[in-house]
């Protein structure tokens, strides 16, 4: 299994005080079915003590993306057109060959996280 945060969620966990460690144990969460499925290789999962959203990109259950981070009291919840967007874009990293991801990674586009997983 392999996982990574994208250049934009980055950012966004660090001003929000929210560790790799932190990640990775949410990662183990949602693959026990403690995530909502929200069709489509989409999953929201609660982070920092309910405080905030991650919308997580699956590519089979070997690759899991981080995509995008919200605060529950700035946003209730994604609306339709959004989920639309998170589906499609989950399509194209389902596409994605360990070659590009490799390369996505050298530009700093991608980071991995939870080396140390075994699933």
């Amino acid at each position: 299994m392999r996982v990574f945060k994208t250049k934009w969620f980055t950012k966004a966990a660090k001003s929000h005080a929210i560790k790799d460690s932190d990640l990775c144990r949410a990662i183990d969460a949602v693959m026990e079915g403690k995530a909502d499925d929200l069709g489509g290789g989409v999953y929201k999962k609660r982070l920092n003590q309910n405080r905030d959203r991650a919308i997580i990109l699956a590519k089979g259950g070997d690759h899991w993306f981080y995509t995008f981070l919200y605060a529950k009291q700035d946003m209730a919840n994604i609306d339709d057109s959004e989920l639309s967007g998170f589906r499609e874009l989950a399509k194209h990293y389902a596409c994605l060959a360990d070659e590009k991801i490799t390369v996505l990674i050298k530009n700093k586009e991608l980071v991995e996280i939870c080396h140390d997983r075994k699933n």
